[in-house]
């Protein structure tokens, strides 16, 4: 069986990205997502020269930060100082309720000129082009957002993280299915209980057999450790360090090298198309 690994919000805060690349080069983490728009991102961009055999691609974020694209550009999607607009907030917004809404609180014309300046931010950080392109938190949620980040992969040749799966067949193991969600919003709010009893090797290790009747698998995260920032910008906060111990676990190395799994990254998948 053939195991990819992903963890997203590489460069979200220092800390997010340190625990990303303790995963990387201390755990089984192959793929992780760029956010170009943070304060960390250059310090992100920077250590990827670091680590060849992993696979950075980019995590399109519209939700957090402050834009890429002149702001004057986005109105719908940044408030008067170029943040962007929260999810949370948009979610409680009556407009959400109906698919036209969605369109008009994310407007496809604005969603692309901020998607395509984000793809270039990459390239003049990275020094190359991302491997893949990937949504961050409203995902398909907001199908003006995700039909985008599908087409910018295209324009750029690019593949799209989900495309890529649903091509391969993968069976993941901890799947977000957005679609359930309708036009009802997904719950994001902050429970520390919930997220400190989060249980992310537990349930890997209870269900991981799974994936061994399958050609390819993945597991996915948010590894991360903690700063002031992440908890200022994201609802998910304490559980990365739950995400961050799955995929740094003696455990889960052990169970690799037993089953003869093989961990690989989209870069791989694009080597056989």
């Amino acid at each position: 069986m053939k195991l990819l690994v992903q963890g997203d919000d590489y460069g979200f805060t220092r800390a997010v990205t340190y625990g990303i690349l303790d995963a990387i080069e201390h755990g089984i983490l192959t793929c992780t997502g760029l956010f170009v728009n943070m304060p960390s991102s250059k310090f992100a961009a920077d250590q990827i020269q670091y680590h060849e055999k992993t696979c950075f691609g980019i995590d399109f974020n519209i939700t957090s930060g402050h834009c890429v694209a002149d702001p004057a550009l986005i109105p719908h999607l940044v408030d008067e100082n170029g943040e962007f607009i929260r999810s949370t907030v948009k979610y409680a917004d009556p407009l959400f309720e109906t698919e036209e809404g969605k369109a008009q609180l994310w407007p496809k014309e604005e969603v692309e000129i901020e998607l395509e300046a984000q793809y270039q931010k990459f390239i003049e950080l990275a020094g190359k082009e991302p491997e893949y392109v990937h949504t961050h938190s409203i995902g398909r949620t907001v199908p003006t957002y995700y039909v985008t980040v599908s087409e910018i992969g295209k324009k750029h040749g690019v593949p799209m993280a989900s495309e890529m799966r649903e091509q391969f067949h993968f069976a993941d193991l901890h799947k977000k299915t957005w679609t359930s969600f309708g036009n009802k919003a997904p719950k994001k709010e902050f429970n520390a209980e919930r997220q400190l009893n989060k249980d992310t090797l537990g349930q890997t290790i209870a269900y991981r057999d799974d994936l061994l009747a399958y050609e390819y698998g993945a597991l996915d995260g948010h590894p991360g450790y903690i700063d002031a920032d992440l908890i200022a910008n994201s609802t998910v906060s304490l559980e990365r360090c739950k995400d961050l111990q799955m995929m740094m676990s003696d455990n889960m190395k052990q169970w690799i090298k037993d089953n003869g799994v093989e961990l690989i990254s989209y870069r791989d998948l694009k080597a056989l198309l």
